[in-house]
């Protein structure tokens, strides 16, 4: 009897458990009313927006609710900001709903998240509303009312990571909440000490706080090694192990200091190509690296396909010639005007063709960087979100749609011809940029906190071009490529620059 004690308690614990579980999801909720015609009692009139975030482990979803006179056909989005940032892609909710007459519900299952433990502020914001331009009152009432705000939050305590991940894909990218990396000193080239770990309660206001890094899933703990900081003593990365001076086969880092003095590096379109070229100029000179010249790597303007070399000059021209690595980045005059994702999928189409048959060597490649959002809202009157942009502007919502159609554009691009490598890749960068649209902070009224993001996103993004063209410096010298002052050289055979540069290439045929 005495040997069968222990798995009847065991036995006794299970059942104990199962039935607290089943009496407590059988309990009525404290905020949906019996007839479920209000999902949540408190949103009416007065308070449009509420989230209830989960309060147990029984609970598993993250509800919102909007009250539907004020916003007929929201669009929200949902942050997770704690121990680390997750960001599900925006919600267009169902303006034909009939579930309730009164409120949207929207509801985000998250047990499928494997998130490191701790406390998390769950926040969602509204994006747009879509009313009705005709019920100016309405929207005069909505708007003098300062009490109603375009976000909502809710604390959710995450005490198990219980969440599945992709065992083909153990380490990922993630923004992880690491405050003690900024109170360290710097050893002389820009690293701090791998000691940085999240100390438990600390804000997950303060954006600054967070670390672009490496993350092992399949033990759920952030890599803190191979840290690097800017100059400005605020923005810190995790470097990839292809970056550091390790002896490992997958280390790249050598490479880039072969880049010669005949191949350019060139980061060519809009102002956001702009910011990650200045990031990559700040960046690189910190990476332990043999120094490179600044001369090799250049910002070149183009934002508009219908003219493109409207801001070319002779010399730009011959610059632009002259690449023999290019990333490009697209879309902000186009996304401030209103473009449709449509139209802007065929001018991509039309800028890629450019570029592929302005530099016809194969070997000389090229990465579209995805676009990204921007476009701030206030956290204090619902008057602008429900005050439609007029699809304007780099909104989330926008920006995936945009992203969407990029990324079919290459999918379909690959597809057209599958034995071949392709010459332009996608760089998908929205784990990056996508992490802190309209974050709440802790200093509201901070000019700096977009700044400060805007950094931290363009140097995580400037550190992958690095990668890439350590790696692309690799490719070249494995096949004997080299560009010299005489030309090009491959394999033994000189290409001359009369032959590479013979005529500029016309972007109007």
């Amino acid at each position: 009897m005495t040997k069968h004690r222990p798995l009847c308690l065991l036995t006794a614990v299970f059942n104990i458990s199962l039935y607290l579980y089943i009496f407590y999801n059988e309990l009525p909720k404290h905020y949906e009313s019996s007839k479920g015609s209000r999902k949540l009692t408190g949103v009416n009139a007065t308070n449009p927006f509420a989230l209830i975030a989960p309060q147990s482990i029984a609970q598993t979803k993250i509800k919102v609710y909007i009250w539907r006179e004020y916003c007929p056909r929201p669009i929200v989005r949902v942050r997770l900001a704690g121990p680390e940032i997750h960001v599900f892609p925006p919600f267009a909710l169902d303006p034909d709903d009939s579930s309730s007459n009164d409120v949207h519900t929207l509801e985000v299952d998250i047990k499928k998240l494997s998130l490191l433990v701790g406390v998390y502020k769950v926040e969602a914001s509204l994006i747009q509303c879509h009313c009705e331009v005709g019920n100016t009152a309405l929207v005069t009432r909505i708007s003098n009312n300062t009490t109603f705000s375009c976000t909502t939050e809710s604390d959710w305590n995450n005490i198990l990571n219980i969440g599945s991940y992709d065992s083909n894909v153990t380490n990922d990218w993630i923004w992880v909440n690491s405050p003690k990396c900024k109170s360290q000193q710097l050893d002389g080239i820009g690293k701090r000490s791998p000691e940085c770990a999240s100390e438990s309660g600390s804000s997950y206001r303060n954006q600054a706080d967070y670390v672009f890094m490496k993350m092992n899933r399949e033990t759920k703990t952030p890599l803190y090694d191979n840290l690097v900081t800017l100059k400005d003593g605020i923005t810190t990365l995790s470097k990839p192990t292809s970056l550091t001076n390790s002896d490992e086969s997958s280390s790249v880092l050598k490479y880039f200091s072969e880049l010669s003095n005949y191949e350019l590096v060139c980061w060519v379109g809009d102002y956001d190509a702009q910011r990650y070229f200045r990031a990559f100029m700040d960046l690189y000179p910190l990476m332990g690296s043999r120094g490179q010249r600044p001369f090799k790597f250049k910002y070149i303007p183009l934002r508009d396909t219908s003219n493109p070399t409207k801001d070319f000059s002779d010399t730009t021209q011959m610059t632009y010639d002259k690449c023999k690595i290019f990333f490009i980045s697209y879309g902000i005059d186009r996304f401030d005007a209103g473009i449709s994702p449509e139209s802007y999928g065929k001018e991509v189409e039309i800028l890629l063709d450019h570029i592929e048959r302005s530099h016809k060597d194969v070997t000389y490649p090229a990465w579209f960087l995805s676009p990204r959002s921007s476009t701030p809202i206030s956290g204090g009157s619902m008057g602008s979100c429900i005050a439609d942009l007029g699809f304007r502007g780099r909104t989330p919502d926008r920006i995936h749609k945009f992203n969407e159609r990029v990324r079919r554009i290459f999918h379909d691009r690959q597809l057209a011809a599958p034995e071949s490598e392709p010459r332009i890749r996608l760089m998908d960068n929205s784990d990056i940029t996508e992490a802190f649209w309209h974050v709440l902070s802790a200093k509201e009224d901070a000019p700096s906190d977009t700044q400060v993001m805007d950094t931290h996103m363009a140097a995580a993004i400037a550190m992958r071009c690095m990668e890439k063209i350590s790696q692309q410096v690799k490719s070249w010298r494995s096949m004997n490529q080299i560009g010299t002052q005489n030309g090009l050289m491959k394999d033994g055979t000189l290409i001359p620059n009369s032959e590479l540069y013979k005529q500029p290439y016309t972007w109007g045929k």
